[in-house]
C-alpha cells in the first residue's frame, strides 16, 4: 500500500497514522463484526476465496483483505466518442447536481417538471466548468412506456450530451423483480450506441446500505458491471447517530470497513477490475433528523476519503457544492464556498454533485448552479497559489513606470487576465453606480444568465442509425429536440 514521502492536503486535517488507525479497526469490523451482502451469488463468491460466512454475514480477514486490494489499479481511463477521462490521482472531473426532486425558483420549491429536468441538463452540456454530463430521470413518467421510464436517462445523454457520459445507468426504480436484465441491456445500449464493447465507457455506482451492508439490488448491478468489465464505484452516505457511530473517526472506520468490502468483492469478481472510493457520508440534524451536508464535518470526511484512497492507492469520489440551506441566500454562499473549496484542495478524481445542490440534495436551484460555477473558479485561483518568477515579479515594467506613474496603459495586460480573477456574476460594481442601476440583486443576474445559456444549447450531431437506436427510448415530446 502507498505511503506518499511528501505532505499532502489531506493531512492538514488527519495524518498518515490516523489513516493507519482507521484503517486497523476497519479491519477488525471486518474480522469481528461483518457486513451483510444480500444476494447469494455474492455469499458464494465469498465462500470459493475462504471468508468465513454466516448466512448473509461475510467476515473477512486481514490476509483476504490485503491479498485482494493488491489487484485494484491506481489509475484508469474512460473513453467515448465524446472524450475521455482518467482517474487517478487527483483528476477532479465534475459532475453536475443528480437526483434532486424538487426546484428552487423566484424563492418557491416546487417538484421538477419534465422540461425542468431538460433544462437542467441543458445547463450541465453549456458549462465551461462541469466535465461529464448527466440526465436525471424524468418525474412526470405516467405517460410514458415502460422502455422510456428505464432506458431515458440513458439515451438523452447519448443524443444531447456534447460531453463525456459517466454514471449512466437505467433507471431501474420501476422495475418490479428482478432488474439484472434491464441494467444491463441499458449498459449494452451504451456499446452498442459507441460501436465497441473492449474499453471503459461507464462507471457502475454500487451504494452500500449503512450500517455494514449491501442490499440485493445494488449487488445485482454490481454483478452486472463486473460481467461487463466497467468500473465499479462504492460510496456510502452514512448519518452519525442514526446509521452509523456518533464520532466522526468512528463513522469513517465504519463507512470505510463497508467501502473496502465493496472493493475486495469486486477484485474478487473479477481481479484487476477498476474501483473508485466513494464516501458522501455528512453531520445528522438531530432536531429534525436529517442528513446534513453542508457541514464542516463534510469537509473534514471528506480530507479523510482523500487520506484513505491514498493509502489504498485507488482513485476517490468525494465533496461537492453542497449546501443544506433551502432559498438562495447567505447560508447557500457559505456552506456551497466552504465546500468547494475543501473539494477541490482534497482533490478527489470525480466529484458528483458539483453545482446546483441545495436542501440536502433534494432541490435544485438553477441559479446556484450557475453561481457554483463561480465559486469553483475562484476557488481554482486561490488554490493555484502566487506564481513567483522573474516574469511576474515585473521589475522591468516598475523601473519603465516609475516613482507616481501609472501602470494603466493600452489594452488589459495578458498577464493581468491570468493573474487575477475576474467572475461572470458576481458584482464588483461601485456601490453608488449599482444603486443608481436599480440595485439589480444577484440571483436576478444568474436567472437572466440561465435563460442565456439555456437558449444556448445545441444538440450534438449523431449519425441516423445512432438515432434510430435511442429514439424508441426518448419520450415523444423530446425525440426531435430539446
Amino acid at each position: 500500500m502507498k505511503r506518499g514521502k511528501h505532505m499532502k492536503s489531506y493531512e492538514k486535517y488527519i495524518s498518515k497514522d490516523d489513516v493507519q488507525k482507521i484503517h486497523e479497526t476497519s479491519l477488525k469490523v471486518l474480522a469481528e463484526v461483518g457486513v451483510i451482502f444480500e444476494h447469494p451469488e455474492i455469499i458464494e463468491l465469498f465462500k470459493r476465496h475462504g471468508a468465513r460466512v454466516d448466512g448473509n454475514t461475510v467476515y473477512m480477514d486481514e490476509k483476504l483483505v490485503t491479498d485482494a486490494l493488491s489487484t485494484a489499479p491506481a489509475s484508469f481511463t474512460v473513453e467515448n466518442s465524446k472524450g475521455s477521462h482518467t482517474f487517478g490521482g487527483g483528476a477532479r472531473v465534475l459532475m453536475p447536481a443528480v437526483g434532486s426532486i424538487y426546484r428552487l425558483e423566484s424563492g418557491k420549491i416546487h417538484k421538477m417538471t419534465n422540461d425542468e429536468t431538460v433544462d437542467l441538463f441543458k445547463i450541465s452540456d453549456t458549462s465551461d466548468v462541469i466535465d461529464c454530463n448527466y440526465f436525471n430521470v424524468f418525474l412526470e413518467d405516467k405517460q410514458l412506456s415502460m422502455e422510456e421510464r428505464i432506458y431515458s436517462p440513458v439515451a438523452m445523454v447519448l443524443k444531447y450530451s456534447h460531453k463525456t457520459g459517466l454514471h449512466l445507468m437505467p433507471n431501474t426504480f420501476p422495475i418490479q423483480g428482478d432488474i439484472r436484465e434491464p441494467f444491463k441491456k441499458g449498459l449494452e445500449l451504451i456499446n452498442r450506441f459507441e460501436g465497441r464493447a473492449d474499453v471503459y465507457n461507464n462507471i457502475v455506482h454500487v451504494n452500500s446500505l449503512s450500517p455494514l451492508c449491501f442490499d440485493h439490488d445494488p449487488l445485482v448491478k454490481f454483478l452486472v458491471g463486473a460481467e461487463m468489465n466497467q468500473p465499479l464505484w462504492f460510496s456510502p452516505c452514512a448519518m452519525p447517530v442514526l446509521t452509523g457511530p456518533p464520532s466522526v473517526a468512528g463513522l469513517l472506520a465504519m463507512s470505510n470497513a463497508e467501502v473496502v468490502a465493496g472493493m475486495v468483492m469486486a477484485q474478487l469478481a473479477r481481479p484487476g477490475i477498476p474501483v473508485v472510493y466513494g464516501q458522501t457520508s455528512a453531520s445528522t440534524n438531530l432536531r429534525e433528523i436529517q442528513l446534513s451536508i453542508g457541514a464542516p464535518e463534510t469537509a473534514l470526511i471528506s480530507y479523510a476519503t482523500a487520506g484513505l484512497a491514498d493509502f489504498y492507492n485507488v482513485p476517490f469520489r468525494t465533496g461537492g457544492g453542497l449546501s443544506d440551506a433551502k432559498d438562495f441566500d447567505a447560508q447557500t454562499g457559505y456552506e456551497s464556498d466552504m465546500m468547494i473549496r475543501s473539494t477541490l484542495d482534497a482533490g478527489p478524481d470525480l466529484v458528483l454533485h458539483s453545482c446546483g445542490i441545495l436542501g440536502s440534495f433534494n432541490i435544485t436551484s438553477f441559479e446556484k448552479f450557475l453561481m457554483d460555477e463561480d465559486v469553483y473558479r475562484m476557488n481554482r485561483r486561490l488554490l493555484s497559489g502566487i506564481e513567483v518568477n522573474e516574469d511576474t515579479l515585473c521589475f522591468d515594467t516598475i523601473k519603465k513606470v516609475g516613482p507616481r506613474g501609472n501602470y494603466l496603459q493600452g489594452r488589459t495586460p495578458k498577464m493581468f487576465r491570468k493573474e487575477f480573477f475576474t467572475p461572470k456574476y458576481f458584482n464588483k460594481e461601485d456601490p453608488n453606480q449599482w444603486q443608481q442601476n436599480g440595485n439589480k440583486p444577484v440571483v436576478d443576474t444568474l436567472t437572466q444568465a440561465v435563460n442565456e445559456r439555456l437558449e444556448s444549447y445545441c444538440p450534438p450531431e449523431i449519425t441516423k442509425e445512432q438515432e434510430d437506436m435511442l429514439n424508441p427510448y426518448i419520450p415523444e415530446k423530446y425525440r426531435d429536440h430539446i
